[in-house]
């Protein structure tokens, strides 16, 4: 687990994150294939995190191989539901 703030301590591997809050709720969940390069270059949702919990945020990973990744978050974000990953309903 890795704290919001210390993103350069983050492994250069291929995997699934969360990004979890102070109280271990699950804000997002993402993939890539190094995950220091995803969140050391600007992550998109890196101000929505900020904005919800300030820099009480946590990344934790797991190792996936590469042609695992979309099966792999796809289920995460089925199992978890996080907020920052639920699209919005279009407004008619």
């Amino acid at each position: 687990m890795t704290p919001i703030t210390d993103l350069q301590s983050l492994p250069k591997i291929s995997g699934i994150y969360k990004v979890i809050d102070a109280d271990n709720n699950v804000l997002y969940i993402g993939q890539a294939k190094n995950i220091y390069l995803r969140w050391n270059n600007g992550h998109h949702k890196l101000g929505k995190i900020i904005a919800r919990c300030g820099l009480d945020a946590y990344i934790v990973w797991v190792q996936i191989p590469e042609w695992l990744l979309n099966r792999a978050e796809n289920a995460a974000i089925a199992f978890y539901q996080p907020p920052l990953n639920m699209k919005n309903s279009p407004i008619v």
